[in-house]
């Protein structure tokens, strides 16, 4: 039997139904001796771009040869493609909805296959959950040694989510998306600090920053949450390097009316 293999699991499911646990039977069921990590399963029902930006947040922590396997797919039983991709250390499983864009940024596809083999998938299948009959069974034949090229074709190209790529100058505004809520009502822009980057001349002080939301304006940065003047919202860079909008002990979203999806003007300098 193979050594033992890391597959990680990120997806909207939630922890109502049974659906998370489905998925590890599904795929301990192929082969028993995995190690199963829950990455997460609160990504926002249906929100493609959240997973996308949670996935890139994790997935590198983890050892090469981790299998990860990404369900967030509106799209399930449609003629939407389930795909496996390899790069330079890890194996990615999902639906090519987009769900990958991030990290393959940085890890570049070294090959993609589509999931057709009927051969791979759990018996009977249902329209309705290829995470548990499709990708979680995929994760257990790949710990067991099976080569890519045997679940189908070469994918080609996959779909991708159109990132925003704004290019700041001083005083310039621009427009940036809302990518996540998170449970503190922490607000995750989608605008990480390699972006501004340019702006930073040595041992200058970071410029300053103004965020326009419907609550109105937000400009102190800080450090960390504890450096935040009490209830007032202030930004930060968060531990994924995304500028985040935050409040002390309390809800930036309610209090800002931001949600994910949602546009705010960022001006740097």
């Amino acid at each position: 039997m193979p050594s033992r293999r890391i597959v990680t699991l990120t997806t909207d499911f939630g922890s109502q139904d049974t659906h998370v646990g489905q998925m590890k039977a599904a795929a301990l069921a192929v082969h028993p001796d995995l190690t199963i990590v829950d990455l997460t399963h609160d990504v926002p029902p249906h929100d493609v771009t959240a997973g996308s930006y949670l996935l890139w947040t994790g997935y590198a922590a983890f050892p090469a040869e981790t299998i990860h396997v990404a369900v967030v797919d509106p799209g399930v039983g449609t003629s939407r493609r389930g795909i496996v991709v390899r790069t330079a250390r890890y194996t990615f499983i999902a639906p090519d909805n987009g769900l990958l864009t991030r990290v393959l940024e940085e890890e570049p596809a070294g090959s993609a296959f589509a999931l057709e083999a009927l051969h791979y998938r759990r018996a009977p299948a249902s329209p309705t959950f290829d995470g548990r009959d499709l990708f979680a069974p995929t994760a257990g034949w790949i710990a067991r040694g099976t080569e890519l090229h045997h679940f189908g074709p070469a994918a080609g190209e996959l779909v991708k989510l159109g990132l925003a790529r704004p290019v700041f100058r001083p005083g310039v505004t621009e427009r940036i998306r809302v990518l996540l809520v998170d449970r503190f009502g922490n607000v995750t822009l989608d605008l990480p600090r390699r972006t501004i980057e340019p702006l930073l001349a040595a041992g200058a002080p970071a410029p300053r920053i103004a965020v326009e939301t419907p609550g109105g304006p937000v400009s102190e940065l800080v450090q960390t949450y504890g450096d935040g003047t009490a209830g007032k919202p202030f930004l930060l860079f968060n531990s994924a390097g995304h500028l985040e909008v935050a409040l002390r002990e309390a809800r930036a979203s309610d209090r800002l009316g931001l949600t994910p999806g949602a546009e705010v003007a960022v001006t740097v300098g």
